[in-house]
C-alpha cells in the first residue's frame, strides 16, 4: 500500500530523478532540525539547504515540509523505521552496493534476543550506552529505544546512542528519526572498519539534555575533551554496554 508519504515525495519528482528527491529531503530535514541546536558548522549547513532549495520550487518545499509533518506523526505515533519503509517503497534501493534496511519486525525481534541478558541502569551505571557501527536509517537503534521503554527504562534520561554509518543519507535518516524520538543520541558519518571520520550529528536531545557532559566519565583521556563538546568533529564513542547490528 502506497503512504502518503511516498505520494507526497513522488509528487515532488516530476522529470527529477526519485533517489535524488529522498535524499535531498533527508537532508533538508536533518539540516532543518540540527541547525536548531548546533551553531559548529550552522553556516556551511544552510548553504547546503540553500541548495537544495533553489532546485525546487516553493510547492516543492511545501510537499517537502509536509512529507516530515507526516514523517514526524508516524515515528512519534507508532515508533518504527518509518523513513527506511519509504525508502524501499519508493523502489530505489540500491541493489548492487546491498543498500536494503533492515524490516523492523526483525529488528525488534534483534532487540528483544539482546535485552535479555541486558542489566538496567543502576546507582553504578546510571544509563545504558548502546553502540550501532551501521546504522543504515536506525532500525534497530529505534526497536532497542522501544524494547528498553517497554522495560520501564526511559531512553531519554537513561540511555545514550552513538550511532555510524558511511553513508551521508543513512546518517540524515537515522538522525531526523532519533531527533523525532528524542533519543540522546550522536549520528556519526563515519567508516566503523578504518574509523575515517566526516562529521558528527548530535541530536536535540543530546545536546539538550547535557549528554556532552554526562559521557565524559567514560571517555579515553585523549579524547575527553573532545567528548564535552558535544558537535565537534570526532567525539570517541563510549565503551557501549549494547552493541546492536545486523543486516540492513
Amino acid at each position: 500500500m502506497t503512504t502518503p508519504i511516498v505520494k507526497v515525495l513522488r509528487a515532488n519528482a516530476g522529470s527529477r530523478d526519485l533517489r535524488t528527491v529522498f535524499t535531498d529531503f533527508c537532508e533538508a530535514s536533518a539540516i532543518a532540525i540540527r541547525n536548531r541546536v548546533d551553531s559548529h558548522g550552522f553556516r556551511e549547513r544552510e548553504e547546503s539547504y540553500e541548495r537544495i532549495r533553489s532546485q525546487y520550487s516553493a510547492a516543492h518545499m511545501d510537499r517537502f515540509a509536509e512529507a516530515l509533518a507526516l514523517v514526524a506523526i508516524e515515528v512519534t505515533q507508532n515508533p518504527r523505521d518509518v523513513l527506511g519503509e519509504t525508502y524501499m517503497q519508493l523502489g530505489i534501493a540500491d541493489r548492487d552496493r546491498g543498500q536494503f534496511f533492515t524490516p523492523y519486525n526483525v529488528a525488534q525481534l534483534i532487540a528483544e534476543m539482546q535485552l535479555a541478558d541486558t542489566p538496567s541502569p543502576g546507582a553504578t551505571q546510571p544509563f545504558l550506552t548502546i553502540y550501532e557501527p551501521a546504522c543504515g536509517a536506525g532500525a534497530m537503534v529505534i526497536a532497542m529505544t522501544q524494547a528498553l521503554a517497554r522495560r520501564g527504562i526511559d531512553y531519554r534520561q537513561r540511555v545514550h546512542v552513538t550511532a555510524d554509518d558511511i553513508s551521508l543519507t543513512a546518517v540524515h535518516m537515522s538522525y531526523v528519526q532519533l531527533s523525532l524520538l528524542d533519543v540522546p543520541a550522536l549520528v556519526n558519518r563515519r567508516n566503523s572498519l578504518t574509523l575515517e571520520h566526516f562529521d558528527t550529528w548530535a541530536t536535540p536531545r543530546h545536546v539538550l539534555g547535557n549528554w556532552a557532559e554526562r559521557l565524559t566519565p567514560l571517555q579515553h583521556p585523549s579524547t575527553a575533551a573532545q567528548a564535552v563538546s558535544a558537535c565537534r568533529d570526532e567525539p570517541a564513542p563510549p565503551t557501549p554496554l549494547i552493541n546492536v547490528g545486523g543486516p540492513r
